[in-house]
């Protein structure tokens, strides 16, 4: 039963992490509108300030996320059994 929970757990976890920063990266997106920019790993090119201030603001959000995530996980996981 506790391999069950596990996989589900992970199953959620997996799901919440994908799909978390993919809408933030489309709110990033849907943010700059039509403005020029191009992401390039983890950096972003364009002439525009304004793109480059919302890359920074959306970028910590999903580490704030990505790390919200890892400590609901640990808490999680910590109740089972």
């Amino acid at each position: 039963m506790i391999v069950v929970t596990y996989g589900i757990i992970a199953v959620v976890f997996v799901v919440l992490a994908i799909g978390g920063i993919m809408y933030l990266d489309h709110r990033f997106s849907a943010s700059v509108g039509d403005r020029p920019f191009t992401v390039n790993g983890r950096r972003v090119e364009s002439d525009d300030p304004f793109v480059l201030r919302q890359y920074k603001k959306f970028y910590a959000l999903r580490v704030a996320y990505s790390l919200a995530l890892l400590v609901l996980l640990f808490v999680v996981v910590s109740h089972v059994g």
